[in-house]
């Protein structure tokens, strides 16, 4: 379910480039500096874009550093980290052993078994440090597993579990912007799960995997139409906080980059936004 929220690099300035990738690669650094070097394996886009957009509604104090990286020697790269890149980096070490446990139970796949007890202690940190977080995503595996299993199951039921444990991961704690946070993260995890599932139809199709756009009598190149009003939804809460730090880039993310693998893979053409 990872790397749809992704920027569209077409339509951002060099400055907005480079802001995106110091997010990013700040994400990078965290997850090593966190959790050792391997964890960095677990770098994604969504958890980026997590980071980045909480950064733009709290504004917190952020350090910025040049330094050299051993994926890309030849030139200086810059990070940017703040308290919600360190979050995004828990968030991503929760999600990653969930999945790898999910994978193991769906498909037994042994390698996804012994990376998630490679990942273990760290799992077992952050869980303590987000008990909230922990136990939606916890909850949101198991109903989803058992909807999986069930026959006849309704699809909107599996999207939904998407939604709800998004709608937490997005609430960092309590406060003024909890309820809206919440509406937005669910919104999009809906959006999220049913790009997965078009973009995975066949391979689950083959597999014999569970994918909601079978019950939803859908192929993948019919699902433009749903999934815009999903990205719509989200969009809909996104407008309704005052983000200003990053406003281009992150609307460039929300109405174009979600887009690119689908309309690449699925339709066979280019659709730009931002």
């Amino acid at each position: 379910m990872f790397g749809y929220v992704i920027c569209n690099k077409t339509g951002l300035s060099e400055e907005e480039l480079g802001r995106y990738r110091s997010v990013y690669c700040g994400l990078c650094r965290c997850l090593g500096e966190r959790f050792g070097q391997i964890q960095r394996m677990n770098l994604n886009y969504d958890m980026a874009f997590l980071a980045l957009f909480l950064s733009s509604l709290y504004e917190p104090q952020e350090t910025e550093q040049e330094f050299r990286c051993a994926a890309h020697p030849y030139r200086k790269r810059k990070a940017s980290e703040n308290k919600y890149t360190e979050y995004a980096a828990d968030m991503t070490i929760l999600l990653s052993y969930y999945k790898c446990m999910d994978d193991w139970q769906d498909e037994h796949k042994r390698t996804k078994y012994q990376y998630a007890k490679y990942l273990k202690e760290d799992f077992e940190q952050v869980k303590s440090r987000y008990p909230r977080q922990s136990a939606a995503v916890a909850e949101a595996v198991r109903s989803l597993g058992e909807i999986e299993k069930t026959r006849g199951a309704v699809p909107d039921d599996a999207v939904n579990c998407s939604g709800k444990m998004l709608s937490e991961l997005y609430v960092y704690e309590e406060d003024f912007w909890s309820n809206s946070l919440r509406k937005f993260g669910y919104e999009l995890g809906r959006f999220i799960y049913l790009m997965d599932a078009a973009m995975d139809y066949k391979k689950d199709l083959k597999n014999g995997n569970y994918n909601p756009l079978v019950g939803m009598h859908k192929k993948p190149e019919e699902m433009e139409e749903i999934l815009t009003g999903a990205i719509g939804n989200a969009t809909h809460q996104f407008e309704k906080l005052p983000l200003i730090q990053d406003e281009h880039l992150l609307k460039n993310i929300l109405y174009g980059g979600v887009w690119q693998q689908y309309y690449a893979k699925i339709l066979g053409k280019e659709k730009s936004h931002g």
